[in-house]
């Protein structure tokens, strides 16, 4: 009897901290696609080796919205997607919010951006408006195929004369 009177409080309390906004604790992680690659950002500041990475200065249980996160971050939706999440109401009690642990928000920028020091300075030029050029892509060279050479042709414009006679005007 102990045992489900000890279960049923705790569906009760399970219960209430859900009506009262509370997160039940419970962890959630988004499908991630078959073509998932995060996308590092090549900057001369990052560095890669992990192992040589300060360690993190925040704590294990601290919690950030999925807005903060990636203005704070300048992460985007695709980097959160290996995340997991909990959730949360707002403030006023209306919809969810997906809360993500700062620390693994802060790893992940890291891991995009290469180190704190790459982090800091991909948001320093973000807040600046600082963009990095994209890859510049060879020009592809048009050259006129049998097809479209064929529709010009076809555009010639055939006239008949009153004595019998053919004309082309092109």
């Amino acid at each position: 009897m102990g045992e489900t009177t000890q279960a049923y409080e705790e569906e009760m309390m399970e219960n209430f901290m859900r009506s009262m906004g509370g997160s039940s604790g419970k962890s959630f992680t988004d499908p991630i696609p078959a073509n998932y690659a995060m996308k590092r950002v090549e900057r001369p500041e990052s560095k890669w080796d992990e192992a040589k990475w300060k360690k993190s200065t925040i704590r294990e249980s601290t919690l950030i919205p999925k807005g903060k996160a990636k203005s704070q971050y300048l992460l985007t939706d695709k980097d959160l997607l290996p995340l997991s999440y909990t959730k949360q109401q707002n403030s006023q009690g209306y919809n969810c919010m997906k809360m993500y642990n700062k620390r693994e928000v802060e790893r992940q920028s890291w891991e995009k951006y290469g180190r704190p020091i790459g982090a800091d300075a991909a948001f320093r030029d973000h807040k600046n408006g600082v963009k990095l050029p994209s890859p510049v892509k060879p020009a592809v060279k048009k050259t006129k195929s049998s097809i479209s050479e064929a529709k010009t042709a076809a555009k010639d414009v055939i006239v008949g004369t009153s004595d019998g006679r053919v004309l082309v005007k092109k």
